[in-house]
């Protein structure tokens, strides 16, 4: 055994049950102290708990039914955490549903007590109550002193927050409200207090209501204007998109990001300069003025609906929409761009639904990442903080143009339980700087499946995603690495990133049927770098295809894959890996014992620049995949022939259940 194959072993070890060998009298059989389940709406999580087992060789089978089914399917077997915990997911769930997991203990040691316990679990209602207790109604002219009826409306979207109790809806007819709102109360799940456009053009919005309208502005020669507010902002927006905030005038007259222009605030005045060094009277100025659009600090129970939001920012932190320590919330169907820090962030709480969104920013991508790396820029379309709660879902939204895309992890464990059980599916991003999908930080059985990505820079950073699982399937990411970050700046990318600076090691993560390709001038598929520590990462089924290496690979990670098809576009070595190159698969096999019977073989997609991904019917992918119980076998019965390698299948598409829209829609990575 050579010294890889050997390092190998000892990863396996640790990935399946592993860890430091214990002489064999200090080696104790396992027992299953207990088995919890965790449900969202198509994904569960499952976590069991066991003692014993000192040298840490047991594994966990996991099994899963409906309880009204006859009988168990397989599904991927549980994975180590700790040295007492495990936990895995379930996928292909229904809404609303009862289910059964079960769990079966194996050592070689033995086993005492019972080897095989369940648990039963139930998976959210698809269907969201509607309030019926009283409406009231907003409108622009209305009078915040009247009765908030339809003939006589309030004027501000305050008030009607004011006047809520379980079982509201305020109802808000289009027009430009530029306030901060905040709810003192409640709602309840069967009487939730609801806000909601009545039609397109309700919009939220933060920037100061007179420079919006036309100001004066004094030149101080070199294109820049400056004029003095009687308020604080850290935001500026013009018709040619967002102004760069600069921490110095010197800076500001220097212009080093480029258009459409940048700002410098010192507490008092304002400067702005364009890159064309036109007057800042000649656009139309939005200078945020203030922080946040809706904050929802402590409540539970409350949906927000169909709004557009903008231009929040009078500090470093400008958000549209504040989840606060807030749980059982919604955000659904509203259109927020153009804030300073996040378009939703949700610090803490639980069962959060981000859902049917649009959220984006404006000249971000075109601007140099070292210089927006850190700055007020480093933006995200949603972003999750601090103590996160177990339960949240970010599904089915439209982000693009931010610095970072989704980042679905706190800082710490959830409050209740280890696990996020935190799932992310059906997303379009792209255009991001940085990262579409960051899960850093704590996070436990993340799941992100049916996203699609598009020119960014990394598709997936888990940087470090700790202590692990963190399920990456049937994913598209295309033309990672076609950015400014990647082809000017020269920052490697990847679809993959695992180096961080941080102590902590990224946990389990695991790649199974996802397409990753990419057409950017010298890109790698998967680029494995320093720093870092990172403790197992298994891939199956992936199409790995780039112009450059299928891996290139620095960082000691172990690695499990097998079943991938590793594919470079242009003529050169296939892999690099710590320090020597292989041609050919048959050479990195031989090698590192990866990929024994992975492919390297051009996979004849339809039309990726059309955004269809689906294998051609003589595509190699076609049937080529390994069977992955509870991932590929079908969430109602076995399909007739095996999957196809890849995120998209061809001869039964959506017959593992990942479905919920239509082809076209599965293969388009942006509108």
């Amino acid at each position: 055994m050579n010294r890889r194959n050997a390092t190998l072993a000892v990863g396996l070890a640790v990935f399946f049950g592993g860890g430091a060998i214990a002489p064999a009298g200090a080696q104790t059989a396992a027992t299953l102290v207990g088995v919890s389940g965790y449900g969202n709406f198509h994904a569960a999580g499952i976590v069991a708990t066991i003692a014993g087992d000192t040298n840490q060789n047991a594994s966990l089978a996991l099994e899963w039914r409906r309880v009204s089914a006859a009988s168990f399917r397989a599904a991927q077997p549980l994975i180590r955490i700790s040295t007492t915990t495990f936990t895995g997911s379930l996928f292909s769930l229904a809404p609303g549903g009862t289910w059964e997991a079960r769990v079966t203990l194996a050592d070689p040691d033995g086993t005492t007590g019972t080897a095989i316990q369940t648990t039963t679990f139930t998976t959210r209602s698809a269907i969201l109550a509607e309030p019926t207790v009283q409406t009231f109604y907003v409108a622009p002219g209305g009078d915040d002193g009247g009765p908030g009826t339809l003939g006589q409306p309030l004027a501000t979207i305050q008030e009607g927050a004011n006047r809520a109790a379980p079982g509201t809806l305020i109802w808000i007819a289009p027009g430009i409200y530029r306030e901060r709102v905040e709810l003192a109360v409640s709602g309840t799940d069967a009487q939730p207090i609801v806000f909601r456009g009545s039609a397109p053009g309700a919009i939220l919005d933060g920037a100061d209501a007179a420079i919006a309208q036309g100001v004066t502005w004094t030149g101080e020669g070199g294109g820049v204007y400056a004029r003095t507010l009687g308020f604080p902002t850290g935001h500026v927006v013009s018709e040619l998109g967002r102004l760069f905030r600069y921490d110095t005038l010197a800076d500001l007259q220097a212009l080093p990001t480029g258009a459409p222009g940048g700002y410098f605030f010192d507490g008092t005045t304002l400067r702005v300069r364009f890159s064309d060094n036109s007057s800042p009277a000649a656009h139309t100025m939005q200078v945020g003025r203030l922080e946040e659009g809706i904050v929802l600090d402590g409540r539970s129970f409350v949906r927000i609906e169909n709004l557009e939001l903008r231009h929040y920012g009078a500090g470093d932190y400008g958000k549209g929409i504040y989840l606060r320590y807030s749980s059982d919330c919604a955000v659904r169907s509203c259109r927020i761009h153009e804030v300073g820090a996040a378009g939703v962030w949700v610090k803490g709480g639980e069962r959060n639904l981000i859902e049917h969104n649009e959220i984006w920013d404006t000249s971000i991508f075109a601007w140099p990442w070292d210089w927006t790396k850190g700055s007020s820029a480093e933006n995200n379309g949603v972003l999750f903080t601090d103590e996160i709660g177990r339960g949240n879902v970010v599904r089915r939204n439209l982000v693009h143009g931010t610095f970072n895309g989704v980042g679905p992890c706190g800082g710490s464990a959830p409050p209740a339980g280890i696990t996020n059980e935190t799932d992310l599916y059906e997303n379009v991003l792209w255009q991001h700087t940085d990262d579409a999908f960051e899960p850093e930080g704590y996070c436990s059985n993340i799941r992100l499946w049916g996203n699609a990505i598009e020119d960014v820079h990394m598709a997936f950073a888990v940087a470090p995603a700790s202590p692990g699982p963190t399920w990456i399937v049937r994913n598209v990411a295309y033309d990672f690495g076609n950015t400014r970050t990647s082809q000017v700046d020269g920052y490697l990318a990847s679809a993959l990133k695992i180096n961080s600076g941080y102590p902590e090691p990224v946990g389990p993560v695991l790649l199974l049927h996802n397409t990753f390709l990419s057409t950017a001038p010298g890109t790698a598929a998967l680029t494995l770098l320093n720093p870092g520590v990172s403790t197992f990462l298994r891939a199956r089924n992936n199409l790995f295809a780039a112009p450059a290496e299928a891996i290139y690979k620095v960082n000691p990670v172990v690695l499990d894959f097998d079943r991938d098809d590793l594919f470079r576009a242009t003529a050169g070595r296939l892999a690099y890996w710590m320090g020597s190159s292989y041609a050919t698969l048959a050479a990195l096999q031989s090698a590192t014992g990866q990929e024994p019977s992975g492919l390297s073989v051009a996979p004849a997609l339809a039309d990726p620049a059309a955004g269809d991904f689906t294998p051609l019917a003589a595509s190699p992918l076609v049937g080529a995949a390994l069977l992955l119980p509870g991932v590929n076998d079908g969430g109602a019965g076995a399909a007739p022939d095996l999957p196809d390698i890849g995120a998209i299948e061809r001869s039964h598409l959506f017959a593992d259940d990942f479905e919920e829209a239509t082809a076209g829609r599965w293969s388009a990575v942006a509108p």
